[in-house]
């Protein structure tokens, strides 16, 4: 590439070969060895798109995956990954544990986001069925609540339950009474003490259009990074996606569309129908270019007994007489052993495509 290059976004000229070039998978994912690079973007545009991709670590499942598999990263250095705190108007995600007739609040541990501990809070439910937690702290205010609740959209409260310990007991069931004058108070049977296993939990993610936004760049660089068509992606037929990518808008126009190529994970299938997961942690991204529809398929975090949903992006369509040699492809990002410290959080390999048919 010349120093010329222009951004496929913004149309303005830049030096692609300054700096590492943009990271397909986000790099607060990790950096992977034999990744390739994508170029065709300023840094005006990629910070202004990064930004989207705080919010897939910090509010969506990719955060929860991310501190279990607790890849390395040379921008985290000795920071560490760190606890989710909501980005780009999101929250971040909700912990619960189920208690027969409510989910109560719980806090993750930062070794293993799978083990959890109870946490001081009040869980609201309202007239119309709707729920919400709040976290307490000692010297909280009742106004705080009270603003709690309404942000969460709970109105006129049916049923409140407060789950804290014995030291703050006194201080919290006053506060309640200052929040709601005519509540009775009638005390529950305690939680033991102790370790429990195998406690059936939940987590809530509440994410808007930046997580999507992130997924679409994601899956719109792979493609243009492995198409063989030549295309630089500022072609007209790609001009709806660069727009969401770059300003947001609809998600359905290019996640919700039916007619697209349906890829088949590559590491083989069960007598029983399932799939078989691999048995160390990976992203899998793969491509089509055929019947003039290019499609990219994500699937973040595929691991020992998950395979998550994936998504497919649609984006976008043209009008050729040419036939791409090479229609289909995909590769995989494998994790290293997150014991064996380095630059990069693991490698790129190839992956053979073993089904593909239209839907």
């Amino acid at each position: 590439m010349s120093s010329g290059e222009t951004c496929i976004y913004c149309g303005s000229c830049f030096d692609p070969n300054r700096g590492e070039g943009e990271h397909i998978i986000p790099a607060q994912l990790g950096e992977f060895r034999n990744d390739t690079r994508f170029r065709r973007i300023c840094p005006g545009c990629n910070s202004r798109i990064g930004q989207a991709e705080q919010q897939m670590v910090q509010s969506g499942p990719e955060g929860f995956f991310r501190r279990m598999v607790k890849p390395q990263s040379k921008r985290l250095g000795k920071r560490g990954i760190g606890r989710p705190r909501g980005a780009m108007g999101a929250p971040p995600p909700e912990h619960m544990i189920d208690m027969g007739d409510h989910h109560a609040l719980v806090e993750p541990s930062d070794d293993n986001p799978q083990n959890v501990f109870p946490v001081d809070h009040i869980f609201v439910r309202d007239k119309d069925g709707k729920e919400a937690r709040v976290r307490l702290y000692p010297n909280m205010r009742a106004d705080q609540i009270r603003s709690a609740l309404a942000k969460a959209g709970v109105s006129e409260m049916k049923e409140a339950r407060l789950h804290c310990g014995d030291k703050n007991w006194a201080e919290y069931t006053g506060l309640l009474q200052e929040v709601w004058p005519k509540l009775k108070l009638e005390e529950g049977e305690p939680t033991p003490a102790g370790v429990h296993t195998a406690v059936p939990g939940a987590v809530k993610f509440v994410v808007n259009t930046a997580y999507f936004r992130s997924l679409a760049k994601m899956a719109f660089h792979y493609y243009l990074a492995h198409s063989s068509r030549g295309h630089r992606g500022d072609e007209s037929c790609f001009g709806n996606i660069r727009d969401f990518i770059l300003n947001g808008g609809d998600s359905d126009r290019f996640f919700k569309e039916r007619n697209h190529p349906h890829f088949v994970l590559p590491f083989g299938k069960l007598l029983s129908g399932g799939v078989v997961t691999p048995s160390q942690w990976c992203h899998v991204l793969a491509a089509s270019e055929l019947n003039g529809l290019a499609v990219a398929y994500v699937q973040l975090f595929v691991g020992p007994g998950c395979i998550p949903t994936p998504h497919y992006v649609s984006l976008g369509r043209w009008h050729s007489a040419v036939i791409s040699p090479k229609g289909i492809w995909g590769h995989i990002y494998l994790y290293d052993n997150p014991q064996q410290p380095g630059r990069y959080a693991g490698r790129v390999v190839a992956a053979q495509i073993t089904g593909f048919c239209p839907r």
